[in-house]
């Protein structure tokens, strides 16, 4: 359980950093110093891409890096004496860096420890989170089907009342029913009684009515077939009068078609001598129109001739009365 509740911890100081570090690289690494100085834990790429989230995968591997080199050159321990001889110096600082490394190593194989409890631990109470879970949804499985059938069951008992309710109304509704059919067919019996004797006597009366009415027909009968015969005679005698017409209209027939025949050739002749009469016509009406043309040519010539002759006349008269010279 502090594991988890490290792990909220750890995501709540991972938020309030990001709040303080906007830039990426220096989020990374204030990250890197959180996970490993504060909670022991090694910072990886992919650890710390988990809890930022933030950038590509190559910025929390960058970042790694600068911090491990970082973490190196901080844990190299300097003396800086100048009466102090170098070899003793260096000897001195490696020393003291191999201490602070293998004191490193120790807690880290402490604290590795405590994870790996603590993380069996973990998963025991997931083991057990698990089984829980799954007994109550199973409990939860059973609860919802016996509610399921609690509620068919009350459903199925309300329909039973409403049916019975029903019932108890119909069942009411049919005797109240029967009663009122049994009063009817008392009424109908006794109407039926009454009916019959009624019929009884209309049946004597029909029967009286229906003899009257075959001797009626029988008369009619007699009088139809008398009245068929009639008009068969009469059909008879139409037949032969149409037989007759149809003689005669066919002789008239052939007379009018051969009357017909020869207006026909009649009019065929009097068409052609009219054709030959509008050829005659049609010439002379030519013949007359040439005539009458050299007839008005014969009268220019005639006046022009006429004109002429009492121009001269005229002259004669003018030569004559010259008195003679003297």
């Amino acid at each position: 359980m502090n594991n988890v509740i490290n792990e909220q911890q750890l995501q709540i100081e991972v938020d309030q950093l990001k709040s303080q570090f906007p830039d990426t690289k220096d989020l990374y690494r204030e990250v890197c110093v959180l996970l490993f100085f504060r909670y022991g834990i090694t910072p990886t790429a992919n650890k710390l891409y988990q809890y930022v989230r933030r950038g590509s995968m190559s910025a929390p591997a960058d970042a790694l890096n600068k911090f491990w080199l970082e973490l190196r050159e901080k844990s190299r321990v300097r003396i800086e004496r100048t009466d102090i001889p170098e070899n003793i110096r260096m000897a001195a600082g490696d020393f003291v860096a191999t201490l602070w490394n293998d004191a490193q190593k120790a807690a880290q194989a402490g604290f590795s420890e405590l994870v790996e409890n603590a993380t069996a631990e973990i998963l025991k109470f997931k083991l057990e989170t698990e089984i829980a879970k799954q007994d109550a949804a199973k409990i939860h499985q059973e609860l919802n089907e016996i509610l399921d059938k609690l509620e068919n069951a009350i459903k199925r008992i309300t329909e039973a009342e409403k049916i019975h309710t029903t019932d108890t109304s119909t069942l009411a509704a049919q005797e109240k029913t029967l009663k009122t059919l049994q009063n009817e067919r008392d009424k109908l019996e006794l109407s039926l009684e009454a009916a019959r004797a009624g019929f009884s006597c209309n049946l004597d009366k029909m029967n009286v009515s229906l003899n009257k009415a075959e001797e009626r027909y029988r008369m009619l009968e007699a009088k139809s077939l008398l009245e068929v015969d009639r008009t068969r005679q009469h059909a008879s005698k139409l037949e032969k009068e149409l037989t007759k017409l149809r003689e005669a209209t066919r002789s008239d027939q052939v007379i009018q078609q051969k009357e017909l025949s020869s207006l026909q050739n009649t009019v065929t002749g009097q068409r052609e001598k009219i054709g030959m009469l509008n050829g005659q016509l049609s010439m002379i009406v030519s013949q007359h129109k040439d005539t009458t043309k050299q007839l008005r040519l014969k009268e220019r010539k005639l006046e022009m001739t006429t004109n002429k002759l009492l121009h001269l006349q005229s002259s004669k008269k003018k030569i004559m009365v010259i008195p003679p010279v003297k």
